[in-house]
């Protein structure tokens, strides 16, 4: 019946304020139809994920699932200007899908609106999770909600609590679709003064870039992207861009927490003024976890910020002659270096310090629990205090009078460990079957996609099939993360078992 609804509404709308109704009809009706296919496809995952006892291959498969049908719908002759191959399309979904943004076919040519409405539609399934999507519906079709599936949900969203995971699942749907819809009106009014972009509809591309840039995709709908001379020098429109950028990669939890302590002491400081009555605040409303994210996330914007103005000051951002514009820019790229594939400067020109400092920005990546890839900002974070506490001759690790635990320590020096040899093997894989290209090039590309960063020296589409292939196999290892894809393959034991026994422990000799 949505379904159904949508279509008459957008059938209403376009026979009334416009002419030539016959191909919007078409379009409309068939993002219908697959609105209604999503909805049955998620109710489909929803019992497969209730038969099948381990949550980290159900994420997996979904993400899986999603890269094939979009190459599919890529492929179909409505989608594309000319015939592409299923390699490309394959390719253009998996990068949507995972949010990456290397592209190996041109967004604003190769693709026709309707291409582009289905790139779109990826990006945002791929930057909250089908089985968010899945537990959305749930909240609203939930006969027979089991204690089971509540597990489930819970290791999908990130969430050590059961209790109310349906409600959170609603809470990220409707926050990303709030900020998306803002996002969507600032960006309209901040290019509609200025007309100069390269598309009819400004709404559409409004649109596009609110969603592609909080879901940390980089894909736009201008060949060049937002290197575009339309939109290279609109630093408002680059600012508004990098806020959701950083909004979108700072985690879910994160914002939810530090939207509640703001909450909080604006209701603290309103009843004490205006009603003269005491508001005591619950006691550690922001959690350890979001102080870390925050703290990391702020200092690598800050020294990025600062890096790139210093060492592209002569270089690429010489062309933009305003002071306040050089920062903007900096800060632009800065933010999207760690979590989306915009770029306002000519990577072509970085000096080779740039491009290895964008590379480190790149592996750290974003924050748990957001549309962001990387190792995560908590991940480093966590294994550069280690490094320190173990320097001062400390055994454990404290932060703010809290220890913690070692399985969270041993957790993120094996994803760094684990980051390294896949990018390394990677690397060595792509060397070998094109050997012409440049290795700083293809060690950019390779961290690129693993980290689902999206920037490029610009040799994607001249890569060999057998090295788009393992750039797509590393831009689905990066947005489900190395350690789930190990969890989901090697572990045995069901959720809730403990081996409840410990062998003598043996010393080895390190350093």
């Amino acid at each position: 019946m949505l379904s159904l609804i949508f279509s008459f509404l957008k059938i209403f709308f376009f026979y009334y304020f416009n002419e030539n109704i016959t191909s919007d009809i078409k379009i409309y009706t068939l993002i219908s139809l697959i609105v209604y296919v999503l909805i049955r496809v998620t109710y489909f995952m929803r019992i497969v994920y209730v038969k099948i006892h381990n949550p980290a291959f159900i994420f997996i498969t979904s993400f899986v699932f999603l890269s094939f049908l979009g190459s599919i719908l890529l492929m179909l002759p409505a989608s594309t200007v000319k015939k592409i191959s299923f390699i490309d399309a394959l390719f253009t979904s998996t990068s949507a899908v995972c949010v990456t943004g290397l592209v190996v076919l041109d967004t604003a040519k190769d693709f026709t609106y309707l291409g582009k409405i289905f790139i779109l539609i990826l990006i945002e399934l791929g930057g909250l999770g089908i089985l968010t999507i899945t537990s959305f519906f749930s909240y609203f079709f939930r006969d027979g909600f089991s204690f089971k599936e509540a597990i489930f949900i819970s290791n999908f969203l990130n969430t050590k609590t059961t209790n109310n995971v349906l409600s959170l699942a609603v809470k990220v749907v409707m926050f990303t679709l709030t900020v998306e819809f803002i996002g969507t009106l600032l960006i309209y009014f901040s290019i509609k003064e200025k007309n100069t972009i390269e598309s009819d509809n400004i709404l559409f591309f409004s649109i596009f870039h609110s969603i592609s840039a909080f879901c940390n995709s980089g894909f736009s709908t201008l060949s060049q992207g937002l290197y575009s001379q339309s939109v290279r020098f609109n630093y408002l429109f680059q600012l508004i861009i990098a806020f959701l950028l950083i909004l979108g990669g700072i985690g879910f939890n994160i914002l939810f927490n530090f939207f509640t302590y703001i909450w909080l002491t604006i209701k603290k400081y309103f009843l004490k003024i205006f009603k003269d009555e005491d508001f005591r605040c619950p006691v550690h409303v922001v959690t350890l976890n979001t102080k870390i994210v925050i703290l990391t996330t702020f200092f690598l914007l800050f020294f990025g910020t600062v890096f790139y103005y210093i060492s592209e000051y002569h270089c690429s951002l010489s062309e933009h002659s305003s002071f306040h514009g050089k920062w903007i820019v900096s800060f632009f790229s800065s933010a999207t270096s760690r979590t989306a594939g915009f770029h306002v400067l000519n990577i072509n020109t970085f000096t080779p310090i740039t491009i290895f400092f964008t590379i480190f920005l790149m592996w750290i990546g974003a924050s748990p629990a957001s549309t962001g890839g990387g190792i995560k900002t908590s991940t480093f974070a966590l294994a550069l205090m280690n490094v320190i506490s173990l320097s001062r001759g400390k055994n454990r690790l404290e932060i703010q009078r809290k220890e913690i635990s070692s399985e969270s320590i041993r957790l993120s020096f094996s994803i760094i460990m684990l980051s390294i040899i896949v990018i390394y093997i990677s690397i060595l894989i792509i060397i070998f079957l094109d050997p012409k290209e440049d290795i700083l090039s293809i060690s950019f590309e390779v961290f690129s996609a693993f980290s689902t960063a999206g920037l490029s020296l610009g040799i994607t589409s001249n890569l060999s099939n057998g090295s788009k292939l393992i750039l797509i196999l590393l831009m689905l290892l990066g947005r489900i993360g190395i350690f789930n894809v190990m969890i989901g393959l090697l572990k045995k034991d069901k959720i809730g078992s403990h081996h409840y026994y410990r062998y003598p422990k043996g010393n080895i000799l390190i350093n």
